[in-house]
């Protein structure tokens, strides 16, 4: 079993793991596999072979491997960057029962991690982030690096389907681009904006490194309501 210096000694047998082969921030792509512990020795993990099952090609690779951790109230996720080793055919998980299993390598300390893509968070008035919407500065309910959702006084009121010019600020920078209207609907009587409209917005044409941009500080956000016990896993 794992030391107690060991980087993988949180990881116990059985724990569920989710295997983080790619993340891309751009494209709002996460390849994750699914597996399960059978022991850890040393800085050695020993898992299920993942469902989709790895390659031969996989070997050699690195990847994140994540798990849930629950502490106090909440629910918290880790990751521990490790080396795709080898695939094993026959791995003797007990005396006489052999299983086909993923040898890992840990690489490094286990971190914080989150397994959400483009997952939308509803930023402070002091996040440094406001968004402009044809001219008009609106109310931000929630926002990812794919789109938006908000209260807008803009009139005419905005339509499906519509195409729509955005600023976005970030800090002290801004940021033009243009978006299209995916929902719309009445936000209720609740609603603090008189006549206002909620409407959903789906970004396009932003570059690369606004995108970027934009997901260290929702990332940014995200942890900062995490550390308040604002937001859930």
């Amino acid at each position: 079993m794992a030391s107690p210096s060991s980087p993988v000694k949180t990881l116990r047998p059985g724990t569920a793991v989710d295997i983080v082969l790619r993340v891309d921030f751009y494209r709002e792509v996460m390849d994750v596999r699914r597996a399960m512990v059978y022991d850890t020795d040393g800085a050695t993990l020993v898992v299920s072979r993942p469902s989709p099952d790895l390659k031969p090609e996989h070997i050699g690779r690195r990847c994140t491997v994540t798990f849930v951790v629950r502490e106090n109230e909440f629910k918290n996720r880790y990751g521990l960057p490790a080396e795709i080793v080898e695939l094993k055919e026959n791995y003797a998980i007990r005396k006489g029962t052999t299983v086909q299993a993923l040898i890992l390598r840990a690489l490094g300390a286990v971190e914080p991690f989150n397994l959400r893509m483009a997952y939308r968070v509803r930023p402070p008035i002091t996040s440094g982030i406001a968004l402009q919407i044809d001219g008009q500065r609106v109310s931000i309910l929630d926002i990812s690096t794919g789109g938006a959702r908000f209260l807008s006084s803009v009139r005419p009121p905005l339509q499906f389907r519509q195409r729509v010019e955005v600023v976005l600020h970030l800090d002290e920078a801004a940021h033009a681009f243009h978006a299209f209207v995916v929902r719309t609907q009445d936000p209720g009587p609740q609603c603090p904006v008189r006549g206002a409209q909620e409407v959903a917005v789906q970004f396009s044409g932003m570059e690369k490194r606004v995108r970027e941009l934009l997901a260290k500080k929702i990332l940014q956000i995200d942890r900062e309501l995490r550390a308040k016990g604002l937001e859930e896993v």
